[in-house]
């Protein structure tokens, strides 16, 4: 009886040296595991707190133009289109191709590409895209067969789109929440600026060989990445938290420092990583209502721009006999707009600090949302004004006026949504930028291939009552989402405070 009582004993004290083991294990772990210290001097790799802010918004507006320059090169094909028809003979249906297939490659790119970026880091996701974009832009280029041209038009959007959801990401690596809400603004600019510079660009070089078009922005691509290599170093913490852990190692002699990311890529094979982690951006837009919505709102508004490229054209030549170059310039209303709407983000950023302080200090994502409000107003009205001044006997300017308006609204739309993702998803920048890329990118890719028809078939005010009034129905989302936001985020699985 006593040996039974003994042999327990011992059992019992094995299993409390075994936990007791576990637990030093993992008290190891916790203390060898580097971070960031947000007290004192920072680290040499804390780049959110090491960089001053001119050097931050350089890398910014670096991003940013690289950016206007990846959506650019999505629009210019719109006024080079009759030289390409003629060049290749093909109709206007194919040809439309050329816009769908690189919008849609905006859209799928992030999917695969901004996973990488947060398990590798955003500078090698930078570099290696955009070199690879440039590659398939000389596709586009040079290809003597349309079969080529299209295909090339597909894989640069495909590579060139991490600037449309990895560049989001980046931004909020090294701003802080107070910080980021201007040169979010300014970013946000990119997602539709660029498109509306496109058709100026191919319209002063309508004239020329088409290929001039798509090579005065690949060298416009070429200089970028030349910045990119130069000066744009890597932001991602989780990475930066390697190189630390790595310094450590060297400096103490001590292997078990270590970077969580380290254990990460130990783990799991590139493959497996890129393919689960693709999943994230489905994970946002499924199981996440808010994401859901406000994507379709953000992919609305953007559709109803690359909609325009086939509508302005057929609507400016048929009502007021424009030429080429007229047509391209009839979307400056587009950019006025837009342009008049992007000095709001600094009174917008103050109202933001204003309301974080009435709430004792406590920052919420949905505080971003007040652009929202203004952009839920100004689209339909600005697309309702561009619906009934559409007439022959009406001057011109007064569908440019609406289309400034609309120009605005689309602004405070971007501002608003992306506002809110980055700071919502904080941990899923990229994810969540990826997510609303896609949606944009696919509803973007589609519009233009019934837009034509469309006009000629319901005519050119009826069609775009339509559209304004699908519009009007979207008024009431950010309302809802001010009320409901923290209920609706505590039910997300990626929502993220800190």
């Amino acid at each position: 009886m006593s040996e039974s009582i003994s042999m327990k004993d011992s059992d019992s004290c094995n299993q409390i040296d075994a936990e007791s083991k576990s637990a030093l294990s993992a008290n190891e772990q916790t203390e060898f595991e580097v971070s960031f210290s947000e007290d004192g001097d920072p680290d040499p790799e804390d780049i959110a707190r090491h960089l001053p802010l001119v050097r931050k918004y350089y890398i910014s507006s670096l991003i940013t133009l690289t950016s206007t320059v990846i959506t650019i090169i999505s629009s210019c094909w719109s006024l080079a289109s009759p030289n390409i028809m003629k060049h290749f003979h093909i109709s206007h249906e194919v040809s439309t191709l050329g816009i769908t297939l690189y919008i849609f490659g905006l859209g799928f790119g992030p999917l695969f590409l901004s996973p990488i970026s947060e398990l590798y880091g955003r500078r090698i996701t930078f570099v290696s895209s955009l070199f690879l974009s440039i590659i398939w832009q000389c596709l586009t280029t040079w290809s003597k067969t349309i079969e080529g041209v299209l295909f090339g038009r597909f894989l640069s959007g495909f590579f060139g789109s991490v600037f449309l959801s990895v560049a989001g990401g980046a931004i909020s690596d090294i701003f802080s929440k107070k910080q980021i809400g201007i040169p979010m603004a300014i970013y946000t600019t990119a997602a539709f600026l660029g498109p509306s510079l496109g058709p100026i660009i191919s319209g002063a070089l309508y004239h020329a060989n088409y290929k001039w078009t798509f090579v005065t922005l690949l060298i416009a691509s070429g200089v970028c990445l030349t910045l990119i290599v130069i000066s744009v170093p890597e932001t991602y913490a989780p990475v930066l938290l390697i190189k630390k852990a790595q310094r450590l190692r060297e400096e103490t002699g001590d292997d078990r420092y270590y970077a969580p990311l380290e254990i990460t890529r130990k783990e799991t094979s590139i493959f497996k990583s890129v393919v689960l982690s693709a999943k994230r951006p489905f994970g946002l837009l499924l199981r996440d209502p808010m994401m859901g919505v406000l994507c379709f709102y953000t992919g609305l508004v953007l559709a109803i721009v690359y909609l325009y490229f086939v509508a302005f054209p057929y609507v400016f030549e048929t009502l007021y006999h424009f030429t080429v170059m007229e047509v391209g310039c009839s979307y400056i209303g587009l950019m006025v707009g837009m342009l008049l709407a992007s000095p709001t983000s600094y009174i917008f950023q103050k109202r933001y600090d204003a309301k974080v302080e009435r709430n004792g200090g406590v920052r919420t994502p949905e505080m971003r949302f007040e652009p929202l409000y203004y952009g839920a107003f100004c689209t339909p009205i600005g697309l309702m004004i561009f619906a009934w001044t559409c007439y022959s006997h009406v001057l011109w300017i007064g569908p440019q006026i609406g289309s400034a308006i609309f120009g605005v609204g689309v602004y405070f739309v971007f501002v608003g949504v992306f506002g809110y993702t980055v700071d919502a998803y904080r941990k899923y920048a990229a994810s969540g930028m990826a997510c609303n890329s896609f949606v944009r990118s696919v509803m973007s890719g589609v519009f233009p291939l019934f837009g034509l028809q469309m006009y000629k078939g319901m005519g050119v005010n009826w069609a775009g009552f339509l559209i304004a009034m699908v519009t009007v129905l979207m008024i009431p989302v950010p309302f809802l989402f001010d009320r409901y936001g923290p209920y609706l985020r505590s039910k997300s699985p990626y929502a993220w405070d800190d």
